[in-house]
């Protein structure tokens, strides 16, 4: 697997490495907290193999007793030395987002990730990866699976709502969580009051629907919505 790449740095993570043997000794709620918020702030040691091109490498994998590979990864110089083939490899640095990208979107057969495989050996299948990768993190993009009678019911909710203007029904995911997005288009000053009495008749109306309500006049939205259309407008017959 070959991928660009930025040049060697030298690198600890201190915080990480107490985390993880922390993790090891009492796996609990805190303790996985902390490591994962450690985990994603980390910088990692990644062995390749130098094949004379210029800002690319192969990645170099490990195998368990049960014939399963592994991406491989170190926090620090002591833990890249304890791996065998060391001096006879080249070492790459990546953020955990880098890494992680890569090992959940690898076409090889590939299990996942291992962490320090010599000491700690923290073992992240390719599912956990993905997981932690998307905390926090979100994804809008068109609606293109909301079912008819969702919309239908939606758009006659914000036909009694007197204030809104025009409105668009968009996709996101939030932490991996699908859901919907409905932005509005509205003049009123009291936008929550306006935003909180929409989603007391959306979940009225519509049950187990995982929906968010944002201001069509938020900056990024704005820029987001250019070239489309509202599936809603006041005043609108259809």
């Amino acid at each position: 697997m070959k991928e660009k790449i930025e040049s060697n740095k030298e690198i600890r993570n201190d915080e990480l490495k107490m985390a993880m043997i922390t993790l090891k000794l009492n796996q609990n709620q805190d303790s996985e907290d902390n490591f994962i918020t450690e985990l994603r702030k980390a910088y990692f040691l990644i062995p390749s193999v130098d094949d004379g091109k210029r800002d690319e490498l192969t990645f170099m994998l490990l195998e368990d007793q049960n014939n399963n590979n592994y991406f491989q990864a170190y926090t620090d110089m002591d833990e890249y030395n304890k791996w065998s083939d060391a001096s006879n490899s080249r070492y790459f640095v990546l953020t955990f987002d880098e890494y992680a990208n890569i090992v959940i979107n690898s076409e090889e057969e590939v299990k996942g990730l291992v962490l320090n495989p010599f000491t700690e050996n923290i073992v992240l299948d390719k599912k956990t990866l993905d997981d932690i990768f998307n905390m926090d993190k979100v994804y809008i993009d068109e609606v293109s699976d909301c079912p008819k009678d969702i919309k239908n019911k939606i758009k006659n909710i914000l036909k009694e709502m007197d204030k809104v203007n025009e409105a668009y029904l968009m996709n996101i995911k939030k932490n991996n969580i699908p859901g919907y997005l409905l932005i509005v288009d509205t003049k009123t000053k009291n936008v929550e009051k306006l935003f909180d009495d929409i989603a007391d008749e959306i979940k009225k109306s519509i049950k187990e629907i995982n929906l968010d309500i944002l201001p069509s006049n938020d900056k990024i939205i704005s820029g987001m919505l250019k070239e489309k259309k509202p599936f809603y407008k006041k005043n609108d017959k259809k």
